[in-house]
């Protein structure tokens, strides 16, 4: 009989529980096959204290030092193992957040062969279909890596929804599923009609205890997705390598989602994992009239409240009227793309909005009580002084609507990272970029011989420069420590210089 444990190697924030986890639930659920759900990060979170938390992050996701910690680790995930022990499983099917949990995972995996002989192991995820962060030249992907190493026997490349279930009643020869007898890699083919093929997610048997949700509600948020792929191809992004093509649901089918997850573990806050929730205008207004119709209809969903990413139109795309919308469907905050004050930047980056765009935006917010979380880095490779001063002056040009709670905070990604498979470094000899060292645990190793004022030790005194003012102006920033961590341990001696 099979059994499966369904593991997320997710180590990353702690306000909410994993969509992998769910997404894997769902497909035992259709198979038919008993399952259990383990999440790395609800492991840890309920082991280590913040500090704890914050070293591991550092050293393992964002170094790739794992070695430094592995007094920490080694209890920590052999716990894991002995729970897929304690459940006979029979197949474990691993999720891989991204490609920042490379390292943890293969440590992870060659710790669950040594001890779990004959168990078959299924890999999947973001992480899975992009080249193993270290080994460039040798793999095309991930997955073949660790294929490669005998860390699995089989993973799958692209949406899952259809395959995964088929592969877990016996039918291993889908596209997409490769083992060690495959010829080469394939891909699912991408999914066109998402309301008949989408794989609703399970929140059965996940554990949401150890989440503590950045809005302080009293019940957990639950992740779910309306779309895949998006509408921009954002310069800095590698989105549109993992789906060719923007793909979305219907404004009915979301809506049924909601209602069956409040049905089954008694949702009713929820988070959109999209890229953007309003890349169709059309869905995503049906949606809102759906949601104000439940809020209206339920009395346990009045409460009912989402959050997702969202990006920011001229006022003729969203006129007043779908503010007063999604206020009433119980959208509480977004997190929008703004990366920089400058506009010339800004296009530069394919965001396609402007400084007006973003004025008439927080205006429309401010009124209907809508909250807004800023998504920033500084040090882009064609930034100027004049542009990154321009960043600065918008933060005080905002700081009202920082005062009236429409601005929640500032998540900051920090410098900017030069990724693989995104524009920017497919195009980066037009724009003179050239790769110093390796990018493996660094993605500042490089610079930029057409903006030389941009060195590294420019670019992050920039960040620092960004943080500081924010700070003063009182914009809250999340993970900031474990930021300044970090950077004390790429460069120890520089940071001191620059406190």
């Amino acid at each position: 009989m099979t059994r499966v444990s369904c593991v997320s190697i997710d180590l990353i924030n702690a306000d909410k529980p994993p969509a992998a986890l769910a997404f894997m639930a769902a497909a035992c659920e259709r198979a038919q096959v008993e399952y259990e759900c383990i999440s790395l990060n609800t492991s840890f979170l309920s082991r280590f204290d913040s500090a704890t938390m914050s070293q591991i992050y550092n050293h393992v996701i964002k170094l790739g030092r794992t070695e430094s910690v592995v007094e920490i680790l080694d209890p920590a995930l052999d716990q894991v193992i002995d729970a897929i022990k304690a459940h006979e499983s029979t197949v474990i099917l691993i999720s891989i957040f991204s490609y920042m949990q490379h390292d943890l995972a293969e440590y992870f995996l060659n710790r669950v062969r040594r001890q779990l002989v004959g168990i078959t192991i299924v890999a999947g995820g973001p992480g899975v279909g992009v080249g193993r962060h270290n080994m460039r030249s040798e793999h095309s992907t991930f997955g073949q890596s660790l294929l490669d190493q005998g860390l699995v026997d089989f993973y799958c490349l692209g949406e899952g929804d259809q395959v995964l279930p088929r592969f877990l009643q016996g039918q291993q020869d889908s596209a997409g599923m490769n083992h060690a007898q495959s010829a080469r890699e394939t891909w699912v083919p991408q999914i066109d009609d998402l309301d008949q093929h989408y794989l609703i997610p399970s929140y059965k048997k996940v554990q949401v205890d150890c989440y503590h949700n950045l809005e302080n509600k009293n019940s957990a948020v639950y992740s779910l997705s309306t779309s895949r792929g998006c509408v921009r191809h954002c310069a800095f992004c590698d989105i549109g390598k993992t789906w060719k093509k923007f793909r979305f649901r219907s404004g009915e089918h979301i809506a049924q989602e909601i209602l069956q997850h409040h049905n089954d573990v008694g949702a009713v806050h929820f988070h959109f994992v999209d890229s953007l929730i309003n890349g169709s205008l059309k869905s995503f207004r049906d949606l809102n009239t759906r949601l104000v119709d439940f809020r209206a209809r339920y009395p346990s969903l009045r409460d009912l409240s989402y959050n997702g990413m969202f990006i920011v139109r001229d006022r003729h795309s969203h006129p007043q009227e779908l503010f007063a919308s999604m206020a009433a469907a119980g959208c509480e905050s977004l997190a929008i793309g703004v990366e920089t004050g400058s506009d010339r930047l800004r296009w530069e980056m394919n965001k396609k909005f402007t400084n007006q765009d973003l004025d008439w935006h927080l205006e429309m917010c401010s009124r209907y009580g809508i909250k807004n979380v800023f998504l920033m880095f500084v040090a882009y490779p064609t930034e100027t002084r004049q542009d990154f001063e321009q960043t600065l002056a918008m933060l005080d040009r905002y700081q009202k609507y920082l005062v009236d709670d429409t601005i929640l905070g500032i998540n900051c990604a920090g410098v900017f990272s030069l990724l693989e498979s995104t524009p920017v470094f497919d195009n980066r000899d037009a724009l003179g970029i050239t790769i110093e060292h390796d990018l493996t645990n660094n993605k500042l190793q490089w610079h930029n011989a057409n903006n030389p004022d941009l060195t590294r030790r420019e670019r992050i005194m920039r960040d620092l420069e960004f943080r500081q003012h924010a700070l003063r102006l009182r914009y809250p920033i999340p993970y900031a420590r474990r930021y300044m961590q970090y950077l004390a341990e790429i460069d120890s001696d520089f940071v001191l210089q620059s406190d």
